[in-house]
């Protein structure tokens, strides 16, 4: 069975689990939903792994019911999933009633069964009709209407609000490397995204709190330590650059301080984007922070001339260390040194682990799945966690990600995350081990003490 500190029992720390909307929804274009940019990406040829889509998914808009009680099963009482803006508007950027009567019967659920909701209002799945996309200053003002028409209509079930999930993902995968939606490859723009993007959360922020004043709002982070291939000088520089732009780049302006001079300079003519007052608005007061841990990248000095310009080099990692099976390094030290970094540099409010899980592709066998990478992966993570909590962090909660095997974007579904495994042919969840072993823990750790790992 996992371990776990005694400040980490359900009684003193939220623990859920986590999902995204186009990973698991499917329903395409029912219920008036409007297509996204996933739905463009994935329509064009080489760009998902397996050649999938996000069209069926887990099918969670017609099962959410048996979710939900899965959920409730496995004795979690916080449940961590995000709102598709693109279920949610029209064309016109109209309230779409239907998109959002879903929602409104996912929360009676979850309320049915003593499940507090945390919502996340973007997780990366972006209206397709929104011109420019993130590159267009409008799409920030775009986002404040829909998060206004969230708060709304369902504002008061929502007691804790994400505005964004990972914007790095958004914009530099996005827009620099062109592995992600929309598939761009243009070093300018993923800095004019991530700009856009941090304007979009400000604004959201300021249109929620003209309605509601009571929740709890906040992002979602994925930062990331760097470390360089080797003590080179080169390598050094080229794993701060992209340190950097993992972490400056989204948490200097939600704290009111500027990009550093070289994430600056690669902006090129691009710079003129930003306006007077937009740092401003950048930087609302946060009632809490996400993040979101893996792994660790390792960067060395840029050879190609794409590269160059942004500065350095991500390094595969090292094929005689535990991976997991999508290859990621197992660096559960990792998450003790982002957060005690990103607490020395930064004045960050609460935190929530919002997502931290392994690919682990072990199948079913005669109905069970013994997926103990993930389950050691969870523990040394957890071990970590309780360092972290024992040592006076401000840590709030933890979300396994994720409770299905779902849609794993660029992957498609060659990758399985989930601690519930997903037949994508007949939809039938089946507990993995790690999924019977948090179970078991939250059950007796409500009911007994726990002692330290």
């Amino acid at each position: 069975m996992l371990k776990i500190a005694p400040s980490m029992t359900p009684d003193r720390f939220e623990w859920g689990c986590a999902t995204s909307s186009f990973q698991i929804e499917g329903t395409g274009e029912e219920g008036g939903r409007v297509p996204s940019i996933w739905d463009d990406f994935c329509a064009q040829p080489g760009r998902i792994k397996d050649a999938s889509s996000g069209l069926i998914a887990c099918d969670h808009f017609h099962r959410y019911a048996e979710d939900v009680r899965l959920i409730a099963d496995l004795g979690f009482k916080h449940y961590r999933f995000s709102i598709a803006w693109s279920r949610i508007v029209s064309t016109s950027n109209q309230l779409n009633t239907h998109g959002l009567d879903f929602y409104k019967r996912l929360l009676d659920e979850l309320e049915q069964h003593g499940i507090t909701p945390n919502a996340t209002l973007f997780h990366w799945d972006l209206p397709s009709h929104l011109e420019g996309g993130w590159l267009n200053r409008e799409t920030a003002y775009r986002f404040a209407d829909y998060a206004q028409l969230i708060a709304q209509h369902l504002g008061d079930r929502l007691p804790r609000v994400a505005t964004l999930n990972e914007p790095w993902c958004s914009a530099f995968l996005g827009y620099d490397l062109g592995v992600f939606a929309p598939g761009a490859q243009n070093r300018e723009s993923a800095l004019c995204a991530a700009h856009h993007l941090l304007l979009a959360h400000g604004l959201g922020v300021q249109a929620w709190r003209s309605e509601r004043e009571n929740t709890a709002l906040g992002i979602v982070l994925n930062p990331e330590l760097c470390d360089p291939a080797t003590p080179s000088p080169q390598d050094k520089y080229a794993a701060m650059l992209a340190e950097c732009e993992r972490n400056e780049c989204f948490l200097n302006p939600l704290f009111g301080r500027e990009w550093p001079v070289e994430l600056k300079a690669q902006m090129g003519t691009q710079i003129q984007i930003c306006k007077e007052g937009d740092l401003e608005i950048c930087a609302q007061p946060l009632d809490f922070i996400g993040l979101n841990y893996y792994t660790r990248s390792i960067a060395k000095a840029p050879e190609s001339d794409s590269d160059k310009t942004r500065g350095y080099l991500f390094v595969a990692p090292d094929p005689t260390k535990d991976l997991t099976s999508i290859g990621w390094e197992i660096y559960p030290e990792g998450l003790s040194r982002v957060i005690n970094h990103l607490n020395a540099k930064w004045p960050l409010p609460p935190i929530w682990i919002t997502e931290n899980g392994a690919a682990d592709n072990t199948p079913l066998e005669d109905g069970i799945c013994h997926d103990d990478l993930r389950c050691n992966y969870l523990q040394t993570h957890l071990d970590q966690l309780a360092n972290l909590l024992e040592k006076g962090a401000d840590i709030r909660g933890y979300y396994v990600w994720s409770l299905l095997d779902n849609f794993e974007w660029a992957q498609g579904y060659s990758q399985r995350f989930g601690i519930v495994h997903v037949d994508f042919q007949t939809q039938k969840r089946t507990p993995k081990k790690s999924a019977l072993m948090i179970q078991a823990l939250l059950h007796h750790s409500t009911n007994h003490d726990v002692s330290h790992p």
